[in-house]
């Protein structure tokens, strides 16, 4: 499947341009932008949201363990107590918030892949990107793009060991393997008629042997390092926000008597 979808995108050989498709009608940056909103990494943001809610839990769980053992609460303090429940969730919701911010909405991304595809691509080869993309292969061709990257970077957190069965992900984990699914499911189309004729003809070509490189593996790299990044600092983000768990602690205290 994979390799299939990669078929599709990329290749070595020269691919015939109309006159129209090369020609240069100024707009920059905008052209650039609306290149960039064609995409959707849905399945992307998923997979992140997946593993970060992941990560944040092993944080909030190693907290709460340790403020157990500081604060003399003895073995009852463990997930299966209610106070701790209610701690996880005031931690849980505010580092996710967070992380929402930092990661899920994309606001972060555009800036740094309009000036990835600045930096690659010619105004003329802008042009002709968004002439191919707007046609019924171009669109299809979009969606392969869009799921080799949700590809990847599953791929580079499955096989570095990083995903991990966590119990309390499991929704964010069903709607990651529902987007997937559907993804994988609705890229793909006939082998048969003008629309392949059309999808080869791009995807056999330098510029679409670029754009795959460009927009898959460059594009992967920026989500994994930023995934890494969050990832990294979710430890000292739940530690920040220790005092929200203050109250509650007091309060199964006072309830133990």
């Amino acid at each position: 499947m994979f390799d299939r979808a990669c078929a599709v995108v990329a290749g070595c050989v020269v691919m015939t341009l109309s006159p129209a498709a090369v020609t240069g009608t100024g707009g920059g940056e905008e052209k650039v932008r609306e290149l960039v909103e064609m995409h959707d990494l849905k399945t992307s943001v998923s997979i992140g949201d997946y593993y970060l809610k992941q990560q944040t839990l092993l944080a909030v769980r190693a907290l709460l363990a340790q403020t157990g053992r500081d604060e003399g609460l003895g073995a009852d303090w463990n997930p299966d107590n209610p106070y701790w429940r209610q701690a996880e969730q005031a931690l849980l919701e505010r580092v996710m918030t967070q992380v929402d911010a930092e990661f899920t909405d994309l606001a972060w991304l555009k800036p740094l892949w309009i000036r990835l595809d600045e930096s690659e691509f010619s105004d003329e080869e802008i042009d002709a990107l968004l002439a191919h993309f707007r046609s019924e292969a171009g669109r299809k061709q979009l969606q392969i793009v869009d799921h080799t990257v949700s590809t990847h970077v599953m791929t580079t957190l499955s096989f570095s060991g990083k995903l991990r069965g966590v119990p309390g992900v499991e929704r964010e984990r069903a709607r990651m393997q529902q987007l997937w699914n559907d993804e994988d499911r609705n890229m793909r189309f006939s082998v048969e008629g003008t629309m392949n004729v059309d999808a080869q003809r791009f995807a056999l070509s330098p510029l679409g042997k670029k754009y795959f490189v460009t927009a898959v593996l460059k594009l992967t790299g920026i989500v994994n390092r930023r995934i890494d990044d969050i990832a990294a600092r979710l430890p000292g983000d739940v530690e920040a926000n220790v005092q929200r768990v203050r109250p509650i602690v007091r309060e199964y205290k006072n309830a133990r008597g």
